[in-house]
């Protein structure tokens, strides 16, 4: 109903209200007339006058009712008037927003065959104004979706409810090719036939143009992956991690299945040769860019190797993954880890070189002061050997320095240190051990010593040592102060006749 037709019959419908309270006032004042007549007992004489006061009582009653008809009038007016800007408020909105989702409605009826597209659709689907011209919308069309689009309608029009389906369709005008989202619903009368069918159009054209190209861009990475000579995999880190995507040199790399293998059935602990080296790999998935680290992995088989992997964060079938490379670096991690070894070992006898043992006693060194721990240094020296060299030549003499470092060591616990820092010169560092461990240690490194029978050229022989021992006394000693009366104390083992122990306590020193 228009504005014009509502206002005509609310304007009929109060003036049949006014007429009816005019009826009731002038029969109540007819029929009171009498009443007063009979009570005052006055004549007829006064009809003229009873009757023009009648007239101006009506006429006073009639002007009341008007005044309240036409303030109801305004007032219905103004709500009137607001309810329409509102509902044009919500049409102008409703139209934006199907404009800038490029959707418009529609709807059928099939009881009068009447078809109406919005202005909105008929943008969409690029038709004209003509409503009837194109209310077959089949004929749209693409002929290869006709099939598909029957069927996805079909159980809609023989059950009731609604549809959604994407297809093509060409434009009667542009004869442009166009994707649309059509959804609709199907609603049944009474003998379960469609009566009525209404929904939406939208084009899609852009998104599906923009799957098509990350279709084809993903196709392009696949083939460029697969020819990478180094594993690569792709992990989905939208939840729980699991593995999207390896290339061939991945298969082989640990030993997986092709035939066989589900990506996404792999336990991904079983990659990794320990828990840390699976904490490294978790943790990369916070890291904004390129992350490189060393691992220990595992095939599935078993076997462990060194992996250097390069992880960066990507999307990959519109998830958030993960794209790591994998470089088997075992064989050189063993290289690297053999010089490692050669800079800090002492080539001869395998224990620490001078530079190691004098970081490691000085890290301890700093620990014991830190947590208030005892401190203890040992140093050695084989008793003359240089005539050993002279004696049974340098063969032999390198023989004697291996089966003392045997012997030192066996006298050790694990924790703690041992060093040669000289031809046949030693340096122990003892753990947590106080000056009094030191010299039970020393002397049965001494005793071990002393009975140690070696072979030499023409026979046997027997070796001693003498020992300096020494302990932290201040928190602000270095070790180079403690190593040096180390080494007077066993200065002074020399002096006294060797083959002993002697201990510094920074109050002098004492022998045994």
């Amino acid at each position: 109903m228009n504005k014009g037709s509502y206002l005509i019959t609310l304007l009929s419908s109060w003036l049949g209200r006014l007429c009816s309270l005019v009826a009731i006032g002038w029969a109540g004042y007819v029929c009171a007339e009498p009443v007063e007549l009979l009570v005052q007992n006055t004549h007829s004489g006064n009809t003229y006058d009873d009757w023009f006061s009648a007239f101006i009582w009506t006429l006073f009653c009639l002007i009341g009712v008007v005044v309240v008809f036409i303030g109801v009038i305004i007032r219905q007016k103004l709500t009137l008037d607001k309810a329409i800007n509102e509902l044009k408020g919500l049409e102008e909105g409703l139209q934006e927003a199907q404009s800038i989702a490029q959707m418009g409605s529609w709807s059928r009826d099939f009881e009068h065959g009447t078809t109406f597209w919005s202005r909105e659709a008929r943008m969409v689907l690029g038709l004209g104004d003509d409503q009837e011209a194109f209310k077959h919308y089949e004929t749209l069309l693409h002929p290869d979706d006709i099939e598909g689009m029957m069927e996805a309608v079909a159980i809609a029009y023989h059950q009731g409810g609604g549809y959604i389906h994407e297809h093509r369709i060409i434009s009667p005008y542009d004869k442009k090719e166009r994707w649309i989202r059509l959804a609709g619903k199907v609603f049944l009368g009474e003998e379960e036939s469609p009566v009525r069918e209404t929904g939406t159009v939208q084009d899609v054209t852009l998104r599906r143009a923009s799957e098509l190209a990350l279709r084809e861009s993903e196709g392009k990475l696949r083939s460029i992956l697969e020819a990478a000579p180094y594993p690569i995999m792709i992990f989905d880190i939208s939840s729980a991690p699991s593995l999207l995507y390896a290339n061939q040199s991945t298969y082989y790399l640990f030993e997986l299945d092709h035939e066989e293998a589900n990506l996404s059935g792999i336990d991904l602990h079983s990659l990794w040769g320990d828990d840390d080296s699976h904490t490294q790999f978790t943790d990369s998935f916070s890291e904004s860019g390129v992350t490189n680290f060393e691992v220990l992995m595992k095939t599935q088989k078993g076997k462990v190797f060194w992996g250097m992997l390069s992880s960066t964060a990507m999307d990959f079938q519109s998830s958030p993954a993960l794209f790591i490379s994998v470089l088997d670096i075992t064989d050189r991690k063993l290289i690297q880890e053999e010089l490692e070894r050669l800079a800090t070992t002492d080539t001869l006898t395998g224990l620490l070189n001078r530079r190691s043992i004098f970081e490691t006693a000085n890290k301890e060194i700093r620990r014991a002061i830190r947590y208030q721990n005892p401190f203890t240094i040992i140093m050695l020296d084989i008793d003359y050997f240089k005539r050993v060299n002279d004696t049974y030549g340098h063969a032999t003499g390198d023989k004697v320095i291996q089966l003392f470092a045997e012997v030192c060591l066996s006298c050790l616990r694990e924790e703690d240190a041992l060093g040669r820092v000289g031809g046949e010169e030693f340096v122990a560092v003892l753990v947590s051990s106080t000056i009094e461990g030191g010299r039970v240690v020393a002397e049965r490194m001494r005793e071990a010593w002393e009975a140690m029978v070696v072979d030499v050229p023409g026979g046997v022989d027997k070796f001693t040592v003498s020992i300096g021992v020494s302990e932290i006394i201040t928190p602000n000693e270095t070790f180079d102060e403690v190593l040096e009366r180390a080494d007077k104390a066993l200065y002074v083992s020399k002096s006294e006749g060797r083959n002993r122990v002697t201990i510094d306590k920074g109050e002098g020193v004492r022998a045994n």
